[in-house]
């Protein structure tokens, strides 16, 4: 098992006198492995998560666009940095101020006011929004205090809201990290995109 922020590699390793003899020894551990993570697991083999995302995208034919906050474009430069991402991602928006939230996104100025940038309702409302104005089957949105300032005792630095906007519905979700800025920021734009596969993998098996 070997750790790399943020994700981890699993390897399994057999020693016999062939290939074939080897591979058997290893199938049940696989089946196994395989079994106790389920969901968790991204891909097999050298498939990073975005070519996975990518995969799924272009499988079942459908379109995305982002409304980042926290992020600053990063879940917009992972996905754009597979080949034919064009094919499914159709736009991002870097929303940083609630006046772009307010202009681009449609996010009511009220709703800004009352709940704050980084809200549940405030991350919906972008998710739906830039799904709307893109015409995209997918929205998805983060928004969050990355620190080291800017935090509160109801929302510490850490404190992210990511949701995605679907022809299904949309799912909205609190989540508390720790770390660095860049750690932080890192660990938001890999659950958003493992969001996004997770939904897309629920969806293929529907």
């Amino acid at each position: 098992i070997c750790a790399m922020f943020p994700w981890m590699c699993i390897t399994l390793r057999a020693e016999e006198d062939s290939d074939d003899r080897a591979a058997a020894l290893l199938a049940p551990a696989y089946r196994t492995a395989e079994g106790r993570l389920r969901e968790y697991v991204f891909s097999t083999g050298e498939v990073t998560i975005d070519e996975a995302i990518a995969a799924l995208f272009i499988q079942q034919g459908l379109t995305l666009a982002l409304a980042e906050s926290c992020t600053g474009g990063m879940i917009a430069q992972r996905i754009t940095s597979i080949s034919g991402s064009s094919r499914y991602f159709l736009e991002g928006a870097v929303t940083y101020s609630n006046a772009a939230k307010i202009r681009q996104l449609g996010v009511d100025a009220a709703l800004l006011a009352e709940k704050g940038a980084v809200s549940g309702e405030v991350a919906s409302a972008m998710a739906k929004g830039v799904r709307q104005a893109a015409g995209s089957h997918l929205g998805l949105a983060v928004t969050g205090i990355a620190g080291p300032d800017g935090g509160t005792d109801d929302k510490p630095v850490g404190a992210v809201f990511i949701s995605l906007a679907t022809p299904d519905g949309c799912w909205t979700k609190r989540f508390q990290f720790s770390g660095s800025r860049d750690e932080i920021r890192t660990i938001t734009a890999w659950t958003a995109l493992d969001w996004l596969r997770r939904y897309l993998v629920q969806r293929a098996v529907a």
